[in-house]
């Protein structure tokens, strides 16, 4: 018989308290701790070290997960994989020890799930805050008081509607046009400017005939457009679709492009 376990999933920043109080507190049997996959551009190798060390010293397990620190997208990704391989345990969110990133993500990849049973998302509140210095002391002392957040849902494409974005979507990446996911280039905050790649309606259409999301019978065209297109342009803003002389071009939107990306494994 397997028993339920209390997990905790905390990224690690400057912080040392904020990740192993709330831990010892809620009789945590594992940690698994959030670390820059660029060993070489990590500041937190010390305090990683002294979370372990305390967190050992407690009888709590404790293990890395490498995630890139500067992507939202990527860490979304990579916690969203975590909290479906823990599913049936308590799962406790920890979005109080990282950066902004950290807490965006950590909260995004919650929300993306259909089923949130068992996972409690908590910010660890500071006692006091002393004179940081880096790799000597930590950003904050002590927990003031862990505050449960509220969880929410996000109302996501679903069956033919996913299964066609992900056809989209496998598609620009094939074409890459001139930015990969997630793109590294430098484009406006406004407008974008990412060039993700597209398909022409009928090649869609076509492909989700052969798929079986779409029927050969009748005009499967106007179909693609009215289950499919419409509800992705107008419900979620995923897709863009563009005419160039006889051709409709159908493409992925920044927001289009993120979805599949941290939804898929």
């Amino acid at each position: 018989m397997d028993f339920k376990k209390r997990i905790h999933i905390a990224p690690v920043g400057f912080e040392v308290d904020r990740i192993v109080i709330p831990a010892i507190d809620t009789k945590a049997d594992k940690v698994y701790l959030l670390v820059h996959n660029n060993k070489t551009e990590d500041k937190a190798g010390s305090y990683i070290a002294q979370v372990i060390k305390e967190l050992k010293a407690n009888k709590i397990e404790s293990q890395k997960v490498p995630v890139n620190w500067r992507d939202v997208e990527s860490i979304t990704k990579a916690v969203r994989k975590l909290l479906l391989e823990l599913s049936g345990n308590d799962i406790f969110v920890n979005i109080a020890s990282g950066s902004k990133n950290h807490a965006i993500a950590l909260d995004r990849a919650i929300m993306t799930l259909e089923d949130q049973t068992g996972i409690i998302e908590f910010y660890a509140e500071s006692e006091k805050y002393e004179g940081f210095k880096p790799g000597k002391q930590q950003l904050s002392v002590g927990v003031r008081e862990t505050k449960t957040i509220p969880k929410r849902q996000m109302v996501l494409p679903t069956g033919t509607v996913r299964s066609a974005l992900i056809i989209l979507y496998e598609e620009c990446t094939k074409q890459r046009g001139t930015c990969n996911f997630p793109c590294k280039e430098k484009h406006p905050l406004q407008g974008g400017g990412h060039n993700w790649g597209k398909m022409t309606k009928k090649h869609l259409k076509d492909v989700c005939i052969q798929q079986g999301l779409l029927s050969a019978g009748g005009n499967p065209l106007t179909s693609l457009d009215k289950n499919i297109i419409q509800k992705l342009v107008r419900e979620w803003d995923y897709i863009t679709i563009d005419k160039r002389g006889r051709n409709y071009y159908v493409g992925l939107t920044t927001l289009g492009m993120a979805f599949v990306y941290e939804m898929t494994p």
